[in-house]
Protein backbone atom coordinates (compact mmCIF):
# COMPACT_ATOMS: atom_id res chain seq x y z
CA UNK A 1 0.00 0.00 0.00
CA UNK A 2 1.13 3.96 -0.47
CA UNK A 3 2.29 6.43 2.11
CA UNK A 4 1.46 10.13 1.89
CA UNK A 5 4.07 12.21 3.18
CA UNK A 6 3.24 15.77 3.55
CA UNK A 7 6.41 17.61 4.00
CA UNK A 8 5.58 21.47 5.70
CA UNK A 9 7.69 24.10 3.73
CA UNK A 10 8.42 27.74 3.51
CA UNK A 11 8.42 26.83 7.39
CA UNK A 12 8.76 30.71 9.79
CA UNK A 13 9.35 30.08 13.79
CA UNK A 14 5.75 30.04 14.64
CA UNK A 15 3.85 32.88 16.52
CA UNK A 16 0.33 31.95 17.40
CA UNK A 17 -0.92 34.91 19.44
CA UNK A 18 -3.37 33.83 22.33
CA UNK A 19 -3.63 30.17 22.24
CA UNK A 20 -7.31 30.32 23.56
CA UNK A 21 -8.34 32.34 20.24
CA UNK A 22 -6.96 28.92 18.28
CA UNK A 23 -8.85 26.73 16.23
CA UNK A 24 -7.54 22.65 17.37
CA UNK A 25 -6.82 20.61 14.40
CA UNK A 26 -7.92 16.69 15.28
CA UNK A 27 -6.11 15.35 12.77
CA UNK A 28 -3.13 17.37 13.00
CA UNK A 29 -3.01 16.66 16.80
CA UNK A 30 -3.93 13.27 16.11
CA UNK A 31 -0.56 12.65 14.10
CA UNK A 32 1.02 14.34 16.70
CA UNK A 33 0.18 12.72 19.46
CA UNK A 34 0.56 8.80 17.81
CA UNK A 35 2.93 8.92 15.26
CA UNK A 36 6.30 7.49 15.96
CA UNK A 37 8.71 10.36 15.95
CA UNK A 38 11.85 10.75 14.34
CA UNK A 39 14.39 13.90 15.24
CA UNK A 40 15.66 15.42 12.28
CA UNK A 41 19.49 15.25 12.67
CA UNK A 42 19.33 18.62 9.72
CA UNK A 43 16.21 20.09 7.97
CA UNK A 44 13.49 18.31 5.86
CA UNK A 45 15.78 18.60 2.88
CA UNK A 46 18.31 16.28 4.14
CA UNK A 47 15.56 14.06 5.09
CA UNK A 48 14.77 13.91 1.71
CA UNK A 49 17.82 13.10 0.24
CA UNK A 50 18.47 10.15 2.63
CA UNK A 51 14.50 9.13 1.91
CA UNK A 52 16.06 9.30 -2.02
CA UNK A 53 19.46 7.59 -1.24
CA UNK A 54 21.55 10.81 -1.77
CA UNK A 55 23.73 11.78 0.33
CA UNK A 56 22.44 14.01 3.80
CA UNK A 57 26.10 15.85 3.43
CA UNK A 58 25.43 17.06 -0.23
CA UNK A 59 24.55 21.06 -0.04
CA UNK A 60 21.37 21.97 -1.50
CA UNK A 61 22.83 24.33 -4.04
CA UNK A 62 25.12 21.47 -4.84
CA UNK A 63 22.15 19.45 -5.83
CA UNK A 64 21.12 21.85 -7.39
CA UNK A 65 23.93 22.74 -9.56
CA UNK A 66 24.09 19.61 -10.82
CA UNK A 67 20.51 19.70 -11.80
CA UNK A 68 21.33 22.21 -13.97
CA UNK A 69 24.34 21.61 -14.97
CA UNK A 70 26.15 24.53 -14.13
CA UNK A 71 29.97 24.48 -14.29
CA UNK A 72 32.78 26.65 -15.06
CA UNK A 73 34.19 26.67 -18.62
CA UNK A 74 37.88 25.69 -17.79
CA UNK A 75 36.28 23.08 -15.08
CA UNK A 76 37.91 25.17 -12.28
CA UNK A 77 36.24 23.87 -8.81
CA UNK A 78 33.29 25.98 -8.32
CA UNK A 79 31.14 26.26 -5.00
CA UNK A 80 27.37 27.14 -5.32
CA UNK A 81 24.23 29.02 -3.10
CA UNK A 82 20.93 29.46 -4.19
CA UNK A 83 20.16 32.90 -4.09
CA UNK A 84 16.58 33.87 -3.23
CA UNK A 85 15.42 37.46 -4.15
CA UNK A 86 13.99 38.81 -0.86
CA UNK A 87 12.89 41.95 0.03
CA UNK A 88 13.13 43.47 3.93
CA UNK A 89 11.40 46.75 5.27
CA UNK A 90 12.44 48.39 7.86
CA UNK A 91 10.92 48.28 11.35
CA UNK A 92 11.31 50.88 14.47
CA UNK A 93 14.73 49.94 15.08
CA UNK A 94 15.64 47.06 12.41
CA UNK A 95 15.43 45.69 9.40
CA UNK A 96 13.64 42.66 8.79
CA UNK A 97 12.16 39.98 6.19
CA UNK A 98 8.85 41.26 4.56
CA UNK A 99 6.13 38.65 5.49
CA UNK A 100 5.80 37.79 1.86
CA UNK A 101 9.55 38.83 1.04
CA UNK A 102 10.45 35.36 -0.68
CA UNK A 103 10.13 37.17 -4.56
CA UNK A 104 8.92 34.89 -7.26
CA UNK A 105 10.03 36.60 -10.28
CA UNK A 106 9.46 36.21 -13.77
CA UNK A 107 11.42 34.15 -16.17
CA UNK A 108 11.77 37.44 -18.05
CA UNK A 109 12.82 39.06 -15.02
CA UNK A 110 15.23 36.49 -14.14
CA UNK A 111 16.59 36.28 -17.46
CA UNK A 112 17.54 39.90 -17.06
CA UNK A 113 19.09 39.80 -13.65
CA UNK A 114 21.29 36.71 -14.97
CA UNK A 115 22.65 38.77 -18.09
CA UNK A 116 23.17 42.04 -15.80
CA UNK A 117 24.59 40.11 -13.59
CA UNK A 118 26.87 39.05 -16.05
CA UNK A 119 27.48 42.49 -17.54
CA UNK A 120 28.27 44.39 -13.77
CA UNK A 121 29.92 41.33 -12.16
CA UNK A 122 31.84 40.08 -14.83
CA UNK A 123 35.66 40.78 -13.91
CA UNK A 124 34.45 38.49 -10.75
CA UNK A 125 34.71 34.89 -10.45
CA UNK A 126 30.75 35.34 -9.45
CA UNK A 127 28.39 33.25 -11.76
CA UNK A 128 24.66 33.76 -11.63
CA UNK A 129 21.84 31.04 -13.52
CA UNK A 130 18.39 31.02 -13.81
CA UNK A 131 16.91 27.86 -12.66
CA UNK A 132 13.40 28.68 -13.62
CA UNK A 133 11.89 28.43 -10.08
CA UNK A 134 11.95 30.88 -7.46
CA UNK A 135 15.79 30.73 -6.04
CA UNK A 136 18.47 31.95 -8.80
CA UNK A 137 21.90 29.68 -8.58
CA UNK A 138 25.04 31.59 -7.70
CA UNK A 139 28.34 30.04 -8.69
CA UNK A 140 31.55 30.99 -7.34
CA UNK A 141 35.22 30.03 -6.02
CA UNK A 142 35.45 27.25 -3.58
CA UNK A 143 34.15 29.43 -0.06
CA UNK A 144 32.77 27.71 2.88
CA UNK A 145 30.16 29.90 3.71
CA UNK A 146 26.18 29.87 3.50
CA UNK A 147 22.97 31.51 4.84
CA UNK A 148 20.33 29.50 6.34
CA UNK A 149 16.94 29.05 4.54
CA UNK A 150 15.30 32.39 4.09
CA UNK A 151 11.77 31.11 4.55
CA UNK A 152 12.56 30.79 8.64
CA UNK A 153 12.90 34.63 9.04
CA UNK A 154 9.68 35.66 7.00
CA UNK A 155 8.62 38.68 9.28
CA UNK A 156 11.22 38.43 11.35
CA UNK A 157 15.09 39.73 12.06
CA UNK A 158 16.85 37.75 9.48
CA UNK A 159 20.27 38.67 10.69
CA UNK A 160 20.68 34.96 12.62
CA UNK A 161 20.10 33.95 9.34
CA UNK A 162 23.17 35.59 7.13
CA UNK A 163 26.01 34.00 5.92
CA UNK A 164 28.03 31.70 8.33
CA UNK A 165 31.23 29.70 8.22
CA UNK A 166 35.08 30.06 7.81
CA UNK A 167 34.40 32.63 4.40
CA UNK A 168 31.76 34.19 5.49
CA UNK A 169 33.05 37.53 5.51
CA UNK A 170 33.68 37.04 1.77
CA UNK A 171 29.79 36.27 1.34
CA UNK A 172 28.67 38.92 3.05
CA UNK A 173 30.81 41.30 1.11
CA UNK A 174 29.02 40.31 -2.18
CA UNK A 175 25.64 40.05 -0.75
CA UNK A 176 26.22 43.88 0.28
CA UNK A 177 27.16 44.72 -3.30
CA UNK A 178 24.47 42.77 -5.09
CA UNK A 179 21.97 45.05 -2.60
CA UNK A 180 23.77 48.05 -3.77
CA UNK A 181 23.54 47.17 -7.37
CA UNK A 182 19.64 46.09 -7.13
CA UNK A 183 19.17 49.91 -5.01
CA UNK A 184 17.29 51.59 -7.76
CA UNK A 185 17.41 49.36 -10.82
CA UNK A 186 15.19 49.47 -13.46
CA UNK A 187 13.71 46.04 -12.40
CA UNK A 188 12.81 47.32 -9.16
CA UNK A 189 11.22 50.69 -10.37
CA UNK A 190 9.36 48.45 -12.84
CA UNK A 191 8.05 46.07 -9.83
CA UNK A 192 7.34 48.96 -7.68
CA UNK A 193 5.31 50.64 -10.54
CA UNK A 194 3.42 47.75 -10.71
CA UNK A 195 2.99 47.84 -7.17
CA UNK A 196 5.22 44.50 -6.14
CA UNK A 197 7.66 44.07 -3.86
CA UNK A 198 11.44 45.41 -4.67
CA UNK A 199 14.15 42.95 -4.65
CA UNK A 200 16.50 44.18 -1.49
CA UNK A 201 19.08 40.99 -2.74
CA UNK A 202 19.58 38.37 -3.63
CA UNK A 203 19.98 36.05 -0.15
CA UNK A 204 22.97 33.22 -0.44
CA UNK A 205 22.50 30.19 1.44
CA UNK A 206 22.37 26.61 0.25
CA UNK A 207 26.38 25.93 -0.07
CA UNK A 208 29.03 24.43 2.21
CA UNK A 209 29.41 26.42 5.33
CA UNK A 210 32.39 24.65 6.40
CA UNK A 211 35.30 22.05 4.84
CA UNK A 212 34.45 17.98 4.62
CA UNK A 213 35.07 16.79 7.58
CA UNK A 214 37.83 13.65 7.56
CA UNK A 215 36.67 10.50 6.93
CA UNK A 216 34.71 8.62 3.97
CA UNK A 217 32.71 11.81 3.62
CA UNK A 218 30.60 12.32 0.52
CA UNK A 219 31.81 13.86 -2.68
CA UNK A 220 31.94 17.92 -2.17
CA UNK A 221 31.39 18.56 -5.79
CA UNK A 222 27.93 17.95 -7.83
CA UNK A 223 27.13 14.20 -8.23
CA UNK A 224 28.23 12.31 -11.20
CA UNK A 225 25.13 10.63 -12.05
CA UNK A 226 21.80 9.84 -11.21
CA UNK A 227 20.49 9.16 -7.65
CA UNK A 228 18.25 6.30 -7.06
CA UNK A 229 14.93 6.21 -8.03
CA UNK A 230 12.94 7.86 -6.02
CA UNK A 231 10.19 5.69 -4.66
CA UNK A 232 7.22 8.00 -4.60
CA UNK A 233 5.59 10.95 -6.83
CA UNK A 234 6.77 14.49 -6.31
CA UNK A 235 3.84 17.06 -5.83
CA UNK A 236 4.45 20.96 -5.44
CA UNK A 237 7.54 23.23 -5.59
CA UNK A 238 10.77 23.81 -4.30
CA UNK A 239 14.24 24.18 -5.76
CA UNK A 240 16.04 21.33 -3.76
CA UNK A 241 13.54 18.64 -3.84
CA UNK A 242 12.47 19.04 -7.76
CA UNK A 243 16.45 19.36 -8.44
CA UNK A 244 16.41 15.62 -6.93
CA UNK A 245 13.65 14.07 -9.24
CA UNK A 246 14.90 15.97 -11.88
CA UNK A 247 18.53 14.68 -11.84
CA UNK A 248 16.89 11.00 -11.35
CA UNK A 249 14.68 11.24 -14.77
CA UNK A 250 11.78 12.01 -13.10
CA UNK A 251 9.67 15.39 -12.45
CA UNK A 252 7.22 16.81 -9.98
CA UNK A 253 3.83 17.37 -10.93
CA UNK A 254 1.43 20.71 -9.37
CA UNK A 255 0.04 20.34 -6.00
CA UNK A 256 -3.71 19.38 -5.79
CA UNK A 257 -5.92 21.61 -3.94
CA UNK A 258 -6.62 18.48 -1.67
CA UNK A 259 -7.16 14.91 -1.01
CA UNK A 260 -11.03 15.24 -2.64
CA UNK A 261 -9.02 16.35 -5.53
CA UNK A 262 -6.64 13.35 -6.13
CA UNK A 263 -7.92 10.75 -4.51
CA UNK A 264 -6.15 8.47 -7.18
CA UNK A 265 -2.94 9.24 -4.80
CA UNK A 266 -4.83 6.87 -2.63
CA UNK A 267 -4.57 3.97 -4.26
CA UNK A 268 -1.20 4.02 -6.88
CA UNK A 269 1.34 1.65 -6.61
CA UNK A 270 3.73 4.43 -5.53
CA UNK A 271 3.79 7.00 -2.23
CA UNK A 272 3.72 10.51 -2.78
CA UNK A 273 5.46 13.28 -1.37
CA UNK A 274 3.46 16.71 -0.94
CA UNK A 275 5.35 19.69 -0.23
CA UNK A 276 2.58 21.78 1.19
CA UNK A 277 3.87 25.73 1.83
CA UNK A 278 3.42 27.09 5.07
CA UNK A 279 3.07 30.29 3.44
CA UNK A 280 0.10 31.99 3.85
CA UNK A 281 -1.95 35.17 3.78
CA UNK A 282 -3.47 34.76 7.08
CA UNK A 283 -0.03 33.17 8.94
CA UNK A 284 0.60 29.81 10.22
CA UNK A 285 -2.52 29.10 11.83
CA UNK A 286 -5.00 29.65 8.66
CA UNK A 287 -2.01 26.97 6.85
CA UNK A 288 -2.71 24.55 8.92
CA UNK A 289 -6.30 24.61 9.11
CA UNK A 290 -6.34 24.62 4.95
CA UNK A 291 -4.01 21.43 5.78
CA UNK A 292 -6.85 19.55 8.23
CA UNK A 293 -9.96 20.35 6.08
CA UNK A 294 -8.10 19.91 2.84
CA UNK A 295 -5.22 16.52 3.38
CA UNK A 296 -5.05 15.04 6.64
CA UNK A 297 -8.90 14.59 7.66
CA UNK A 298 -9.08 12.86 4.27
CA UNK A 299 -6.16 11.09 4.90
CA UNK A 300 -6.72 9.50 8.56
CA UNK A 301 -10.27 8.37 7.23
CA UNK A 302 -8.26 6.73 4.51
CA UNK A 303 -5.75 5.31 7.06
CA UNK A 304 -8.60 3.75 9.47
CA UNK A 305 -9.82 2.15 6.57
CA UNK A 306 -6.53 0.88 5.53
CA UNK A 307 -6.44 2.16 2.42
CA UNK A 308 -3.34 3.31 2.92
CA UNK A 309 -0.32 2.29 4.52
CA UNK A 310 0.93 5.06 7.04
CA UNK A 311 1.03 8.99 7.03
CA UNK A 312 3.94 10.55 7.60
CA UNK A 313 4.63 14.48 8.38
CA UNK A 314 7.74 16.39 8.17
CA UNK A 315 7.65 19.41 9.99
CA UNK A 316 10.27 21.43 11.33
CA UNK A 317 12.55 19.25 13.81
CA UNK A 318 10.84 16.11 13.58
CA UNK A 319 9.40 13.66 11.45
CA UNK A 320 6.28 12.04 12.44
CA UNK A 321 4.97 8.42 10.76
CA UNK A 322 1.61 7.57 11.73
CA UNK A 323 0.44 3.28 10.58
CA UNK A 324 -2.90 1.82 11.09
CA UNK A 325 -1.87 0.05 14.19
CA UNK A 326 -0.04 3.49 15.73
CA UNK A 327 -3.99 4.56 15.70
CA UNK A 328 -4.86 2.42 18.65
CA UNK A 329 -2.27 4.02 20.97
CA UNK A 330 -4.75 5.70 22.80
CA UNK A 331 -3.36 6.66 25.84
CA UNK A 332 -1.34 9.20 23.99
CA UNK A 333 -3.59 11.58 24.75
CA UNK A 334 -4.22 14.58 22.00
CA UNK A 335 -2.63 17.74 23.08
CA UNK A 336 -3.52 20.92 21.01
CA UNK A 337 -1.33 21.01 18.06
CA UNK A 338 0.40 24.67 19.19
CA UNK A 339 2.13 22.63 22.04
CA UNK A 340 3.06 19.37 20.19
CA UNK A 341 4.54 20.95 16.83
CA UNK A 342 8.27 21.52 17.14
CA UNK A 343 9.60 23.88 14.57
CA UNK A 344 13.40 23.99 15.73
CA UNK A 345 15.04 27.58 16.94
CA UNK A 346 16.83 29.75 14.41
Amino acid sequence: MTELVFILTDVPELTVGEHATLPRLPALETVLARARREPLAQDWRAWLAARCGAARQTPAATVAAAWATAADERGAPRHHWLATPVHFFAGIDRIALHPAGLLQLSAAEQRALVEQFAHVFGESPWRLSALGRRELLLSGPPLYASGLDPARFAGDDPSAGLPQGPDAAALKRLGAEIELWLHEHPSNLARTGRGELAVSTLWLWGGASEPPRPGPAAPSGPPSGPLSAPPARLFGHDTYAEALWRLQGAAAEPLPEGLSHATQLLDGPADSVLLYPIRHDGGVTAALWQLEQRWLAGALAALRRRRIEAVQLVAGARAYRLSWWDLGRLWRVRAPWWEGLTWGSK
